[in-house]
């Protein structure tokens, strides 16, 4: 709407002043300062007061990968979070220089309002899109440790539901169909995950199964659980919540 005030010389500002602002918004709620301070890859920074205090970098950086090790990021996920954080933070200095009004920054002339408002629009897209970029790597990096940590859970414990409805029962296999990626902080990174358990269910005893009175067939159910792993340890996967729905 400001940039729309055509006639009006301090349209660029009042663009610039309310973009500034609706970032330190965004990233006040992504980022909180209590949650930075406690990641593994956090250094203290000393203002001109010699007081510690919080980055507009560092907050966009825990926006993207939260507490995740920088190793893990750039060279597992390969997502660049310095670049992202460098463009960011030179456009806010940008837009700062445009809420103080002088004879440089007012009646931006067209031609350099257009290619500012390009900009800075495409700049804090980026940041959006490689928050949600990092998010769904850590999902695709994490798929097939997921799956062999619910194939062990299975293999290893045994399923209650599978024992409530046969005598005895063998784990064949799983499959896991969807992982989402549900809570990532400075400690903690969960994932909830849906999919399904082939098994062999017997009924009756062993001796029963070779007298012949006893039954064995295969059966698929479908399950859920949640699989856990430190922030600092993202692909050590430990499986909680297991369900097996046999219902059917």
């Amino acid at each position: 709407q400001s940039l729309e005030q055509k006639d009006n010389p301090l349209r660029f500002n009042n663009f610039a002043t309310n973009l500034r602002e609706l970032g330190r918004i965004m990233l006040d709620d992504l980022s909180l300062e209590s949650s930075i301070k406690q990641c593994g890859w956090y250094v203290p920074f000393l203002n001109e007061k010699k007081r510690e205090t919080i980055t507009r970098a560092q907050r966009v950086k825990y926006a993207v990968q939260a507490g995740l090790p920088d190793a893990f990021v750039l060279n597992v996920l390969r997502v660049d979070v310095a670049r992202v954080t460098e463009k960011y933070t030179k456009l806010i200095e940008r837009l700062s220089a445009y809420t103080h009004i002088n004879a440089t920054t007012f009646g931006t002339k067209k031609s350099a309002e257009h290619k500012l408002v390009n900009d800075a629009l495409a700049t804090f897209v980026l940041v959006l899109k490689t928050i949600d970029n990092c998010r769904s790597r850590v999902e695709s990096k994490v798929e097939m440790r997921a799956r062999e940590a619910l194939t062990d859970e299975l293999f290893e414990h045994t399923v209650n539901e599978l024992d409530e409805i046969a005598t005895h029962h063998i784990v064949q296999g799983a499959e896991l169909e969807v992982l989402k990626l549900k809570l990532m902080n400075w400690e903690t990174i969960i994932f909830s995950a849906t999919g399904s358990v082939d098994c062999e269910l017997q009924y009756g005893s062993d001796g029963d199964y070779e007298r012949g009175d006893g039954v064995r067939h295969d059966a698929n159910y479908p399950l859920k659980c949640k699989l856990v792993a430190d922030i600092s340890t993202p692909l050590d996967l430990e499986v909680e919540d297991l369900r097996v729905d046999n219902s059917s």
